[in-house]
């Protein structure tokens, strides 16, 4: 009876001291994820091309469009496009709610599609040229758009 109680004892202690080191190295992996997580999301934002002379936003590719071409604006569209975040998944949207421009000092062109959410909502941007990869627009940049558009 002494050596099953001894062996039962033996085995709790032991589970005891497994669990332990499992969940210090759980706790480690965890934290290695993160950092991975936050250098990839880095690695993921939106790029601009080049100096942007001008950015133009139109309801529908016949209509109007809003042409921004003075310093304050550019500065708060550079802040918006690096602000985007890459999203990874398969992408499956509907018909965007504007369509975006942004002409270069070297008069190379890149076309956005945006959906645009309410104040305080995310928004989001796909390039025309890369259907399979939308970005994240944060509340910030979306508020910003809203006010620079009324």
């Amino acid at each position: 009876m002494r050596k099953i109680m001894f062996l039962v004892l033996a085995l709790a202690f032991m589970s005891v001291i497994l669990l332990g080191c499992q969940s210090e190295d759980s706790t480690t992996i965890e934290a290695d994820q993160t950092n991975s997580k936050q250098q990839s999301e880095e690695n993921e934002k939106l790029k601009i091309d080049g100096v942007i002379s001008t950015v133009s936003i139109s309801k529908s590719k016949g209509g109007n469009p809003i042409i921004f071409d003075d310093d304050n604006a550019i500065e708060n569209f550079k802040s918006i496009i690096s602000s985007a975040v890459k999203v990874n998944g398969i992408v499956n949207m509907t018909n965007p709610d504007f369509y975006m421009d942004i002409a270069y000092e070297n008069e190379e062109k890149q076309s956005f599609q945006l959906w645009l959410g309410g104040t305080f909502e995310e928004s989001t941007l796909m390039k025309t040229d890369d259907t399979h990869t939308i970005y994240v627009l944060p509340e910030e940049s979306t508020n910003k758009i809203i006010d620079l558009m009324e």
